[in-house]
């Protein structure tokens, strides 16, 4: 198509790079557009598999809930996130790419700081790390998440200050039978997935989330071995609760 100077404006998106006339796209700040065809919202299922950064032993993604629609959020495309309807929240969730280290996880937490106030009162920002044992994870998850769970429940002002939220229907204060409770061995990935996770800040967010990839790949560490049982399961739960006091004195 023939582009006539002055006359006609082009715009190009952020997300597929393609050029538009500046009618046919929808802008989401004051530099950037992004086109209808890379802003429509997907189905709840659908899965990111876009991976970021060089690989190693760990991996993880998150899930950012938002509370309300608008044009703003999506600037999320352009760093690889997928916005998925979620009829549980007012907005979309947006699921990132899978992070491979944490200097591109870290970094694109940073980013988000300039949309917080879209994470409303019914929104979480549930974690996924990944594990190849999570079918002996599920198996032991009294003894190994038992310990740090009593804790949690037991300080509600500490738990809303370092995970961001306290227990609800989507984050329940058990172990089995469901894929909502707070350390989630149900999901239909093989990752363990931290819902009780609630972005209020980068800083805040970070810090949870550290904890949640170091204490998988402690937990990966020691039940991958052959003659791990019921009595190693109770001493990982608690070291794992030792951890997390430790963690948790130094939350503002």
């Amino acid at each position: 198509m023939l582009k006539i100077k002055r006359f006609l404006k082009y715009e190009k998106c952020v997300k597929c790079n393609n050029e538009f006339l500046s009618f046919e796209i929808d802008r989401i700040n004051d530099k950037e557009c992004i086109c209808r065809r890379c802003s429509e919202e997907q189905e709840y299922t659908t899965k990111n598999s876009n991976e970021k950064g060089k690989p190693t032993q760990m991996s993880f993604s998150f899930e950012f809930e938002t509370n309300k629609r608008d044009n703003e959020l999506l600037e999320l495309r352009k760093y690889d996130f997928i916005g998925c309807y979620d009829c549980s929240i007012g907005g979309m969730e947006f699921k990132s790419p899978i992070y491979n280290n944490r200097k591109s996880f870290h970094a694109i937490c940073k980013k988000l700081d300039k949309f917080k106030n879209y994470v409303g009162r019914s929104c979480g920002t549930h974690l996924h790390v990944g594990t190849k044992y999570k079918q002996k994870v599920m198996r032991f998850e009294h003894e190994i998440f038992g310990p740090i769970l009593e804790e949690i429940r037991n300080d509600e002002k500490t738990t809303k200050k370092f995970w961001g939220r306290y227990f609800n229907h989507y984050c329940q204060s058990q172990i089995g039978c469901s894929r909502y409770n707070t350390f989630n061995t149900r999901s239909s990935v093989e990752t363990l997935e931290f819902r009780l996770l609630k972005f209020k800040n980068s800083k805040q967010y970070i810090k949870a989330a550290d904890f949640c990839i170091d204490t998988t790949r402690y937990i990966n560490y020691h039940i991958r071995k052959e003659d791990f049982d019921s009595v190693q399961a109770l001493k990982l739960g608690q070291t794992i609760l030792k951890k997390y006091k430790e963690v948790i004195r130094c939350v503002d």
